[in-house]
């Protein structure tokens, strides 16, 4: 698992766009917003998609590096 760390000020801002999100989320209706609730066999259809092949693994990792 590849792990991203970001400084706290940073984080305390996403974590507050978070808690905004979820609270703008919970008061719309969920037609508007097209938020579908995933079964056990639709979250596992996508961790079985979920893969990279190793080129864009080993550049996805070049370019993070640059980036932090």
């Amino acid at each position: 698992m590849i792990m991203i760390t970001v400084p706290k000020t940073q984080y305390e801002l996403l974590k507050k766009r978070s808690s905004l999100y979820q609270v703008m989320l919970r008061s719309l209706s969920r037609r508007k917003w097209g938020i579908e609730e995933y079964t056990s066999d639709r979250i596992r259809e996508f961790m079985d998609n979920d893969q990279l092949d190793l080129k864009t693994a080993a550049r996805l990792k070049r370019i993070l590096k640059m980036r932090i």
